[in-house]
C-alpha cells in the first residue's frame, strides 16, 4: 500500500455565541439568589440606560452617563424617588457586579420629587364589604388572608400546605420581600372555611397527582417533594402550566392577576369612592391593629419589616387626632 497524500479532515467545532449581556446579568443576580421580579425589573432598567444612550454599547458608558440618565429620569420622565433609586440600584449591580467595571463616583444628580404619601386604608366595614362581595372560594379565601394575617399578594399565592400550622394557629411565610421568613397568627374564624379548600384540592391531587415547583436546589436533592401533598401549593391553579426552570407540565399557584381583578370587580359593584387594591388589605391590617392597642414593634414583626421608621407611617393614618378633634364647622 501506498501512502496518500491526502490529509486527515478534522471536522471543526463550532465555538459557542457569546452570551448577551442580559443573560450573563440573569446569570449573575440567579448566583446571587434574587427573586425573579427582582431580575426583571432589573434587566429593564439596564435595558431602558441603553436605549436612552442610543443604543451603545453599555460597556463603553460610565459615571457621566449614569449621572445624566438618572437626572433625565427626574427632569423628563419624572418618575418617583423610588423608581430613580431602583434605576441606580440596576445599575450598580450590572457594572460593579456583574460586569466587574465599577461605576464610581457619579457626582451629584437631579434627586425626583419625595412626596410623603398617606396609604389608603379601609375601615372594617369597607374590607368586609368588599370580602362579601367577592364570589365564595379561592379567592374570598385569599382576600380574607391578606387583612387576616397582613400578607403581601405574592406572599399569600405562594403558600404551601406545610406552611399551616393548626396546633400553633400560626402561618409560616417562606422567603418573603427580602428573601426573609415570618410568623403571623391564622385567624380563628377562617380555619374551617381553609380546611374544606384543602380538602377539595387534596381530592384532586390524589386523582391527578401532579407535580410542584420547588425552591433553590430541592428538586434535585429531594425529588420525590414535587409529588409531596405538604409541598404543594394551598391556591392550586385549575390547569398544568409549563415549568420554565426544566420545561415540564406542573400546577402552578392561582395567578396573582386573577386575585387583583376580583378585587377590583368587588369594588367597582360596591361603588366605593378609594383607591383599593390587594395591597389595601395589608395597610388595613396594620392600620387597625395600631389602632385596637397593639404596639408598633409588634406590628412592625408582623409586617416583616426591617426597620420600625417603615411601620411609623401607619401612625399618621391610625393617628386618634383626626378623631378627637372636632371640626369648627361642627362646633
Amino acid at each position: 500500500m501506498t501512502a496518500t497524500n491526502s490529509t486527515l479532515m478534522v471536522p471543526r467545532i463550532a465555538e459557542p455565541k457569546p452570551k448577551r449581556l442580559s443573560e450573563q446579568f440573569r446569570e449573575w443576580m440567579t448566583f446571587h439568589h434574587y427573586s425573579p421580579r427582582t431580575m426583571d425589573t432589573y434587566i429593564g432598567c439596564v435595558r431602558a440606560f441603553v436605549i436612552w444612550s442610543g443604543k451603545r454599547d453599555p460597556l463603553t458608558l460610565g459615571a457621566l452617563e449614569v449621572n445624566a440618565f438618572l437626572s433625565h429620569l427626574a427632569n423628563k420622565r419624572h418618575v418617583t424617588a423610588k423608581t430613580q433609586n431602583q434605576n441606580l440600584c440596576a445599575l450598580v449591580r450590572f457594572y460593579d457586579g456583574c460586569m466587574g467595571k465599577p461605576i464610581g463616583d457619579i457626582g451629584k444628580f437631579e434627586f425626583a420629587s419625595r412626596p410623603s404619601r398617606l396609604p389608603v386604608v379601609m375601615s372594617k366595614g369597607e374590607v368586609f364589604r368588599v370580602i362579601e362581595a367577592i364570589p365564595p372560594g379561592a379567592h374570598r379565601i385569599m382576600a380574607k388572608l391578606l387583612y387576616g394575617c397582613g400578607l403581601r399578594l405574592m406572599e399569600c399565592c405562594r403558600l404551601r400546605v406545610k406552611d399551616i400550622d393548626w396546633e400553633r394557629g400560626i402561618l409560616n411565610v417562606r422567603a418573603g420581600k427580602g428573601d426573609k421568613d415570618r410568623n403571623v397568627p391564622l385567624p380563628e374564624s377562617i380555619v374551617v372555611e381553609l380546611r374544606a379548600h384543602l380538602a377539595h384540592n387534596r381530592q384532586r391531587f390524589e386523582r391527578d397527582h401532579w407535580c410542584v415547583h420547588l425552591p433553590g436546589g430541592l428538586v434535585r436533592k429531594y425529588p420525590a417533594y414535587e409529588r409531596d401533598w405538604i409541598w404543594q401549593y394551598v391556591f392550586a391553579g385549575r390547569t398544568f402550566s409549563t415549568d420554565p426552570t426544566d420545561g415540564r407540565l406542573k400546577v402552578h399557584h392561582i395567578h396573582e392577576n386573577t386575585l387583583q381583578k376580583t378585587v377590583n370587580a368587588a369594588v367597582r359593584n360596591l361603588a366605593l369612592t378609594k383607591r383599593v387594591t390587594c395591597h389595601t388589605f395589608r395597610h388595613s391590617f396594620a392600620t387597625h391593629l395600631l389602632e385596637s392597642g397593639v404596639p408598633i414593634y409588634d406590628v412592625q414583626k408582623l409586617l416583616g419589616h426591617s426597620r420600625v421608621e417603615t411601620t411609623m407611617i401607619y401612625n399618621h393614618v391610625a393617628a386618634p387626632v383626626e378623631r378627637r378633634i372636632k371640626s369648627p364647622l361642627d362646633q
